[in-house]
């Protein structure tokens, strides 16, 4: 499966993301998933990217209009992923599994965007606590859910239990990589990952 990622920042067309566009972002992620959010500053973003101060207001009239980019950026790379990898399976049980696939082969090739989606954005300015991108990104995951509850492949019940499963395995699985306690890939686990969320949603 050929994950679309941000890293070149050509998910629309070029012009949609100039080049000093995709520096600003790049270097804004991997200072807020190293630093923060609030304790990293727009001239720390600017000498990150190698930009000046102008280039940046540009194009994000502040730091909080740039966090909200990368939000609204990587949601919608999030959805159309969603509908070219996921959605085109048509049971629940290859819908979890490619859903497993996407998120780690993801987080493989742009760790900083995922880490900074999962466990750095700034809650006060999203005012959301969910997982796996935000509460459009629990819509698409509940969505399988759902789906495999209509299918009689998942269990009867709250859905939301068993989004935790799939959403909140996915995301640990994901921590325990960038933490540097599963080696060698991500894409090693992704068997044991669908194993042991199966089991536990499948009816």
């Amino acid at each position: 499966m050929n994950v679309r990622t941000i890293k070149k920042c050509k998910i629309q067309t070029e012009e949609d993301f100039p080049e000093v566009k995709c520096k600003i972002i790049k270097a804004a992620q991997e200072l807020f998933v190293k630093k923060g959010y609030h304790n990293t500053s727009i001239p720390e973003i600017v000498r990150k990217a190698g930009i000046s101060t102008g280039s940046i207001y540009h194009y994000f009239s502040s730091k909080e209009a740039l966090a909200k980019e990368i939000h609204d950026h990587s949601v919608r790379l999030l959805a159309l992923n969603f509908q070219e990898n996921i959605l085109i399976y048509p049971t629940a049980q290859e819908q979890v599994l490619a859903f497993i696939k996407l998120m780690f082969e993801w987080v493989e090739n742009d760790p900083i965007l995922v880490e900074y989606l999962l466990f750095s954005r700034p809650q006060d300015i999203f005012d959301e606590r969910t997982t796996i991108c935000s509460k459009e990104g629990l819509s698409l995951v509940m969505g399988i859910i759902e789906f495999g509850q209509l299918t009689q492949e998942i269990k009867e019940g709250n859905g939301y239990a068993f989004y935790a499963v799939l959403s909140g395995t996915t995301s640990r699985y994901i921590q325990l990589y960038l933490e540097n306690k599963l080696e060698p890939s991500l894409i090693h686990f992704i068997n044991i990952a669908n194993e042991i969320i199966w089991n536990a949603i499948k009816r």
